[in-house]
């Protein structure tokens, strides 16, 4: 048999009895479907390496102590963090074995995250205090944003228009979600026009004091000057900053 993983199962004094979980349980077939990868996480678009982390199983607390303490500890209130707005920014500190600072667990950080929030959502869903009504999370890697944002301009027309109206769609989850991931901020130089439409969505959540978690190997200074000081502002007030250090882990990984 499948055994399948319920990010609810830190949670559930029923955990592990088949009789009850899973297809059982109204609450795992809400967050996760009769499939395991549908139900609210197959719309957070999470990338699938990441389906199990969760805050219990952060693996650089000996590397990163200070930024591991302030993830836990936004994990434990991440209801009211979301609720007030508070998002973060986590950053790699470059060094010399690992000169561009991928690997250290930021992106590992924001879907643990996001998980203990689609947790908590599930359980205020199913025990009826506060509903579900719109998208919840949302997991957007910001250089794939951008090659959406580029799609629309490349090929046939047809093809173009396809690309519009993904992109737009795209764009309008991100707005309307009530936590929003992006991830790899500040990969790569863009045009004006994208980082307009970046910034929109920026300025949008801020004004609307709806939370973002940004990732990126960038600090903000050095975000400032490869996208643009409105969007690097913008995320400077609306976040607060956590940095990473050490060897890359997946190279790490690979290697042993």
């Amino acid at each position: 048999m499948t055994v399948r993983h319920c990010l609810l199962s830190s949670q559930c004094k029923k955990a592990g009895d088949v009789a009850l979980c899973y297809g059982h349980c109204f609450a795992y077939l809400k967050l996760h479907g009769e499939s395991g990868t549908g139900g609210l996480w197959r719309h957070t678009a999470i990338p699938v390496a990441y389906a199990q982390v969760t805050a219990t199983n952060l693996p650089y607390a000996k590397d990163n102590p200070e930024a591991y303490a302030v993830v836990t500890e936004y994990c434990r209130n991440v209801l009211q963090q979301v609720k007030e707005g508070i998002g973060l920014y986590l950053y790699s500190i470059p060094n010399a074995i690992n000169p561009k600072g991928t690997g250290t667990g930021k992106t590992t950080s924001a879907v643990a995250i996001l998980h203990e929030y689609l947790v908590a959502r599930t359980i205020q869903h199913v025990k009826r205090t506060a509903w579900i009504d719109q998208l919840p999370a949302l997991f957007v890697n910001a250089s794939k944003f951008q090659n959406q944002f580029n799609a629309q301009f490349r090929g046939p027309r047809e093809m173009q228009e396809k690309a519009a109206v993904a992109f737009y769609h795209s764009k309008c989850d991100m707005l309307q979600a009530e936590l929003l991931v992006l991830d790899d901020v500040g990969v790569r130089e863009a045009t004006e026009a994208y980082k307009n439409e970046f910034y929109e969505v920026i300025d949008e959540r801020c004004s609307d004091r709806k939370t973002t978690i940004f990732t990126s190997n960038e600090p903000l200074e050095q975000l400032s000057r490869r996208l643009d000081p409105r969007i690097s502002s913008r995320i400077g007030g609306m976040t607060i900053p956590v940095s990473f250090e050490g060897e890359d882990q997946r190279s790490r990984a690979m290697l042993g």
